[in-house]
């Protein structure tokens, strides 16, 4: 039938329903952080070109930039391949979820040698003489693990539990300079 979506579209498009989701509790929590964030349109500081994705989201980004990754060229190397030469993202509606949160004052656990959870917190050091990390409040971060687990479900859903990251520069089909 014509117009039906296959079961891995459906899956792309709940994880553009979740990075919606993740977007509008993203910009309220910079909201909130007033001018005490750098980051702004062209800032590409966190663009680095080590970054990689899930397979859905490499997924996502090829279903929407196919023509793109086709006839477009990566950015030189050393920064996001994605970005253009005035530094913002041609990809940006599709951008993985780890691009939507990067800049933002962070918070996550991990569990030590005697399995207590110590917790961290980071953020982009383009913020950090503005930003006094252990002053804010448990709200005023984002705290990293629910969406990365409903991210990883989806993959699972999407692929199975191998989960083998792609860098993004590997998404275009020419990486030649």
């Amino acid at each position: 039938m014509t117009g039906q979506l296959s079961s891995r579209d459906v899956l792309i498009e709940r994880l553009g329903e979740l990075h919606r989701e993740v977007d509008a509790l993203a910009s309220q929590l910079a909201a909130r952080h007033g001018g005490r964030l750098s980051c702004r349109r062209g800032c590409s500081g966190c663009c680095q070109d080590n970054l990689s994705l899930l397979p859905i989201e490499a997924a996502r980004i090829r279903m929407y930039h196919a023509r793109l990754l086709e006839q477009g060229r990566p950015h030189d190397p050393g920064v996001c391949a994605f970005l253009d030469n005035d530094g913002a993202c041609r990809i940006y509606e599709q951008r993985p979820y780890v691009c939507r949160t990067q800049g933002l004052p962070l918070r996550w656990f991990e569990e030590d040698d005697d399995s207590w959870a110590r917790e961290f917190r980071d953020v982009c050091q383009l913020s950090l003489q503005r930003v006094d990390l252990e002053l804010l409040p448990e709200h005023g971060l984002w705290l990293i693990g629910p969406f990365e687990i409903r991210l990883t479900s989806l993959q699972a859903e999407f692929g199975g539990a191998k989960m083998q990251r792609v860098h993004m520069r590997t998404l275009f089909r020419s990486t030649a300079l």
